[in-house]
């Protein structure tokens, strides 16, 4: 049997489905990558840069301590000496991978598309910043970029506080606070 005589309907076959899967909107042919789900979270790190972005930050009554400059690593904590790491959620840093899985189980498990942003069909990706202290409260929780629509930067905000109080750090981070930068992407799908 001729070869070519296979090859033909296999790439006319890859072609139609291709099209079809194109036209039904499956696959986004200009380059540009089409969440499927209704409701996702695009765990990205943010170009913070030299961007000046909109600020709203929720603080917790809880007062943390100040910042002291770093100091020689120890195997345990002191009392006056202060230690905080800043990670991004979808991190596959192996030694945070256990916890984060777990922060994101969490948020995903009560995040909802808040129904008045639904109702006016709006859509925008949401960087939120949450500070988890070594007992596992929630610090605070600072708005580092806007959608541009309330709603949706209340609702990212509300799914962090809902969420709260989180596991405690495991002891082998040896931190006072873990910051983790968390993208909501708000999509409505047709």
């Amino acid at each position: 049997m001729d070869k070519k005589a296979i090859l033909w309907p296999v790439i006319v076959s890859i072609l139609i489905h291709v099209t079809l899967l194109a036209v039904a909107g499956m696959i986004d042919l200009t380059g540009k990558i089409t969440p499927m789900d209704v409701l996702s979270v695009s765990i990205k790190e943010p170009d913070l840069g030299e961007k000046n972005f909109p600020k709203k930050e929720i603080k917790t009554k809880k007062k943390a301590k100040a910042p002291q400059a770093p100091k020689k690593k120890e195997t345990a904590i002191n009392d006056d000496e202060w230690r905080e790491d800043t990670i991004d959620l979808g991190s596959t840093d192996i030694k945070y991978s256990t916890y984060l899985t777990e922060i994101k189980k969490r948020i995903l498990s009560i995040w909802k598309y808040p129904q008045k942003a639904f109702e006016k069909n709006e859509e925008g990706d949401v960087v939120v910043k949450m500070s988890i202290d070594a007992d596992g409260s929630l610090a605070g929780a600072t708005l580092l970029s806007s959608s541009g629509s309330v709603d949706l930067d209340d609702g990212a905000l509300d799914v962090v506080l809902q969420a709260a109080p989180y596991e405690p750090l495991p002891e082998i981070y040896n931190l006072s606070r873990l910051n983790i930068i968390a993208s909501f992407n708000y999509k409505i799908m047709d």
